[in-house]
């Protein structure tokens, strides 16, 4: 795909010489520019604010260039394409995951628990994060940091290299996993939404349904961080 990419496809966000903040409303956004350089770094950081307000459908580089205060040809400078702008959007969601770094080399729960908790707070902020992380490859300085740290924690515990691959690959799965679902169906129940639990007949379904309404999303992932660590603890009989 190259330079082609459209104002009406529905990816992108901006940053330029010109750069505006947004308000959103009823009838779109209403923007203030405000002058500023225009980089990589801050193209990916708007596309991403603009991701969050509207999805990765509301993105496109006429709307980014707008924010910026330029034109979306602009943009082409230093995103070349839609997919570059994209993979620019993915680099920064892996800047921002707040890893534990202080944690001793020793202490992989600790550090396990730590990270998944700064995954999940990333996915949780933006909405579209879960889209790219599961369907972009990690390429980029701050996605392979964010790699070398994890598979490094299981390693300094004896894991060798697949081992740690696939411990990496669990945990993460079940971060993934674990705020699709908290996100979607489970904030639907918590709200009362979509289930008429007096229409259930069944009682264990029911006391399922009632237990998944009391438990709040942070006990209910805290629950699931100690199956995480309890079966990687016993698979590879870690410390």
């Amino acid at each position: 795909m190259g330079r082609g990419f459209r104002d009406t496809d529905g990816v992108g966000e901006g940053a330029g010489t010109g750069a505006s903040s947004a308000r959103w409303g009823s009838l779109g956004p209403v923007t203030t520019t405000v002058r500023t350089a225009l980089s990589r770094d801050v193209i990916a950081r708007t596309a991403l604010a603009l991701t969050d307000e509207q999805g990765l459908a509301g993105l496109s580089m006429r709307k980014l260039g707008g924010l910026l205060g330029v034109e979306a040809m602009s943009l082409y400078h230093y995103v070349t394409n839609k997919d570059d702008l994209l993979d620019a959007v993915l680099d920064q969601l892996f800047a921002e995951i707040d890893l534990p770094r202080d944690v001793p080399d020793h202490d992989w729960e600790l550090a396990t628990r730590g990270g998944l908790r700064a995954f999940r707070a990333v996915l949780i902020e933006h909405p579209a994060a879960r889209e790219l992380f599961a369907s972009r490859p990690a390429k980029s300085p701050a996605a392979f940091d964010v790699l070398a740290w994890s598979y490094q924690r299981f390693q300094l515990v004896g894991l060798d290299e697949g081992q740690s691959c696939h411990a990496f690959h669990f945990a993460v799965s079940f971060a993934m996993g674990h705020v699709a679902t908290e996100m979607g169906t489970m904030a639907l129940i918590r709200d009362g939404q979509g289930v008429d639990l007096e229409a259930i007949k069944d009682l264990t379904v029911r006391s399922v349904f009632m237990e998944n309404r009391a438990c709040s999303s942070e006990e209910m992932f805290e629950r699931g961080l100690d199956a995480v660590v309890a079966g990687l603890r016993s698979l590879y009989d870690l410390p």
